[in-house]
């Protein structure tokens, strides 16, 4: 007879091998969450910075060179003026008012060949002082001026024509003394 061989297994007596293993699956999961958990909560925070000693010292700040921009001067010297040609020909005056609580000058348009081909009067004054004072008058007629505060000392007044041909004349440039200063 034969004798019947057991063999022997892992298996517990009576027990199922499948329900070992379902059971076995999450509870490794679990502890593998609860590790990497663990983990990310319990990496070290960056210690505070020390904080320095300082003396108490006074601080003397060293000197600092701020540059002075250089203002141009303003010129008083009169430039070139252009002749207009014949058929453009206008006429312009300049005149000083002689009280000195109000030294103005007052350019004027008297008008002339050209009266309607004017078709922007400009009036630049430097005063003395470097002040500059610029107005201008578009398609000027007969008596338009320009009035602007001078000074008691020498002015320069430049008049600038453009003509509706888009030439550009300086047809005035010159100094005009307070009367009395000369």
């Amino acid at each position: 007879m034969r004798k019947k061989r057991r063999r022997a297994t892992l298996n517990p007596p009576g027990g199922n091998t499948n329900a070992m293993k379902v059971q076995t699956i999450p509870v490794i999961a679990i502890v593998f969450l609860a590790c990497i958990l663990a983990a990310g909560c319990t990496q070290p925070q960056p210690p505070a910075p020390a904080p320095t000693p300082t003396l108490a010292l006074p601080i003397t700040p060293l000197p600092v060179e701020t540059p002075v921009p250089q203002t141009p001067a303003c010129s008083l010297v009169p430039g070139p003026t252009q002749v207009v040609p014949d058929y453009e020909s206008v006429s312009i005056t300049v005149d000083r008012n002689t009280i000195s609580e109000d030294p103005t000058i007052t350019t004027t348009f008297n008008g002339g060949l050209g009266l309607g081909m004017v078709q922007t009067m400009t009036v630049t004054l430097t005063r003395s002082d470097c002040v500059t004072d610029v107005q201008s008058r578009v398609n000027p007629g007969i008596g338009t001026s320009v009035t602007q505060m001078g000074t008691t000392g020498t002015d320069r007044v430049k008049v600038d024509l453009v003509m509706t041909s888009g030439d550009q004349y300086t047809v005035i440039d010159g100094l005009y003394p307070f009367p009395g200063k000369i």
